[in-house]
C-alpha cells in the first residue's frame, strides 16, 4: 500500500508552540461502528483511479474504513493504514455534526468477482467492496451513494446509476460494454424499463423481460413504491462460461449473459429493489430475508402476471428443492458471527426452503395475507435494516399467525419437508 504519509505532516510555527489558530492533528482513532451518512465516487476507469468523498456521523472519535488492496494515494485527515486488517483509521473529532473526508485512491483489477473486473464490470458482494473504494461492507450500514465515472473506451457504453438512496455498498456497480437499449415499457406508477444487451443478444432481452414491465407494476402496487428512482432494468454482463444468474445492483442490476433469456432471473433481481436492496438485512445471518423472500415473491409475481410463467416456476423450485442438502445452513440464529462465504451460508438453500417457507404460510393463511404482511413489513423497514425475526412479528402481526413452528421447520430443521407443505 502506497501511502501519502506526507500528508500527515502539519504546519506549525518555528521555534515555539503553535499559535491558536494553526491546525491541530486529531490522531487517528479506530471506530469501526461510526457510521457512514453519504458515500460520493468518482472513477477514471481507464487510469483505475478514485476519489471518494465520505461523510461519516456524528459520533465519538475516529472512523474506521475497509480499503482491501486499494493504493491510497492520499487522504484530507491524518489515517493509520493496518495491512492486516485491510483498513484505515481516520483522525476524526468527536461531533454532533457529520464531518467529511476526501481520499484518493487507485485499484486494481479483479477477475474473481470480488471488485472491478478488466472485463468491464463490477461485483463486491458480499464483503469486497474495500477493493474498489473506501467503504463499509456490512449491510446494515447502508448509505445514500452517488457515481460518475470517466475515461470510458470510445465505442462502449457505461451503465450505472448517478445517485442511489441509501443501500448497502455491494448495491453500487458499473458496467461497460458494447450496450444498446431496449426500453420494454413503464409502471403504472412511473417507472421505465429497459434491457441493457450485447449484440446478439436482443432475442434473449425480449424473451427474459417479456414480464418484467408487468412483475415490477405488481411489485409497486401491491409491496410498495420503488425507492431506487423513476428508470430501472437488467444489464447483460460477460460473467463468463458457466455463470448463471444475477446480482441486485439496483436500479440496474445485472443479469449473466447466459440468463439474459430467463424471466425468473430477471424477476428475482427486480425485486431485490424491494428485498436485500430496499430493505437491507441487519445480520449475515438474515440473508434468507433477502434471497428466501426475493424468491418468494419472483413466483409469486410470476404467478399473478404470467400464471403459466410463475407453474413453470414454481415446479423448477420445488425440483431444486429436492436437490438441496437437508443439512445446508438456512437462518443460523446468531448476528454476524459466520462468515456468509467460508462459513456456507451462500447456498440455494436460504434461496429455496426460504421460498417454499412464504409458500407454506400462504398455503395456511391464503396468498392475499402474505402480499399484506410483505407489504407492512416493507412500509416498515424501507431504506433500513431488518431481520428475519421481525418479518416473523409482521406475519403473526398482519395474518394472525404465528409462524415460528413454521420457520422451525422450513428454516432451521435438517428434515427438509418436501415442496407444497403447508405450515402446521
Amino acid at each position: 500500500m502506497r501511502a501519502a504519509l506526507a500528508l500527515l505532516l502539519v504546519a506549525c510555527g518555528e521555534g515555539g508552540p503553535a499559535k491558536p489558530d494553526a491546525f491541530t492533528p486529531v490522531e487517528p482513532v479506530a471506530n469501526p461502528v461510526r457510521g457512514i451518512a453519504d458515500t460520493k465516487l468518482a472513477f477514471d476507469v481507464t487510469a483505475r483511479s478514485g476519489i471518494a468523498t465520505i461523510t461519516f456521523e456524528g459520533g465519538n472519535p475516529g472512523a474506521t474504513l475497509e480499503v482491501g488492496d486499494l493504493t491510497i494515494d492520499s487522504v484530507s485527515v491524518p489515517f493509520r493504514a493496518n495491512a492486516t486488517e485491510k483498513t484505515i483509521d481516520l483522525g476524526i473529532e468527536a461531533s454532533e455534526q457529520p464531518v467529511t473526508v476526501e481520499i484518493a485512491f487507485h485499484y486494481k483489477h479483479h477477475n474473481n468477482f470480488e471488485g472491478a473486473s478488466s472485463a468491464g464490470f463490477t461485483l463486491v458482494w458480499p464483503y469486497f467492496c474495500g477493493n474498489l473504494f473506501p467503504c463499509h461492507s456490512e449491510p446494515r450500514d447502508g448509505t445514500p451513494m452517488s457515481l460518475s465515472l470517466s475515461g470510458v473506451p470510445a465505442g462502449k457504453t457505461a451503465v450505472y446509476p448517478t445517485t442511489i438512496a441509501e443501500a448497502p455498498s455491494y448495491q453500487l456497480a458499473w458496467s461497460i460494454d458494447t450496450y444498446t437499449e431496449l426500453p420494454v415499457g413503464t409502471t403504472t406508477a412511473g417507472t421505465q424499463i429497459s434491457v441493457w444487451y450485447r449484440p446478439t443478444e436482443l432475442p434473449m432481452a425480449q424473451a427474459g423481460s417479456a414480464n418484467l414491465v408487468a412483475v415490477f407494476d405488481w411489485l409497486e402496487k401491491t409491496i410498495g413504491p420503488y425507492r431506487f428512482g423513476t428508470k430501472a432494468g437488467t444489464v447483460s454482463v460477460k460473467w463468463g462460461i458457466g455463470q448463471f444468474g444475477g446480482m441486485e445492483h439496483h436500479p440496474y442490476w445485472h443479469i449473466a449473459s447466459s440468463a439474459l433469456a430467463d424471466e425468473e432471473t430477471h424477476a428475482h433481481e427486480a425485486v431485490h429493489g424491494w428485498f436485500g436492496g430496499g430493505i437491507r438485512i441487519g445480520c449475515w445471518e438474515d440473508f434468507v430475508l433477502s434471497e428466501g423472500t426475493t424468491t418468494y415473491l419472483a413466483g409469486r409475481a410470476l404467478d399473478v402476471v404470467a400464471p403459466t410463467v410463475g407453474a413453470a416456476v414454481w415446479q423448477s423450485y420445488a425440483t431444486e428443492l429436492n436437490g438441496v442438502p437437508a443439512t445446508d445452513k438456512v437462518w443460523p440464529r446468531s448476528c454476524n458471527t459466520i462468515d456468509i462465504i467460508e462459513d456456507d451460508l451462500f447456498t440455494r438453500a436460504p434461496y429455496i426452503r426460504g421460498a417454499f417457507f412464504y409458500r407454506a404460510v400462504a398455503l395456511k393463511v391464503g396468498a392475499d395475507k402474505v402480499d399484506q404482511a410483505l407489504r407492512a413489513f416493507y412500509t416498515a423497514h424501507a431504506g433500513k435494516a431488518a431481520t428475519m425475526a421481525e418479518m416473523l412479528q409482521t406475519i403473526q402481526t398482519v395474518t394472525g399467525y404465528d409462524a415460528t413452528a413454521c420457520a422451525d421447520m422450513w428454516l432451521a430443521s435438517t428434515t427438509k419437508p418436501a415442496a407444497n407443505t403447508a405450515c402446521p
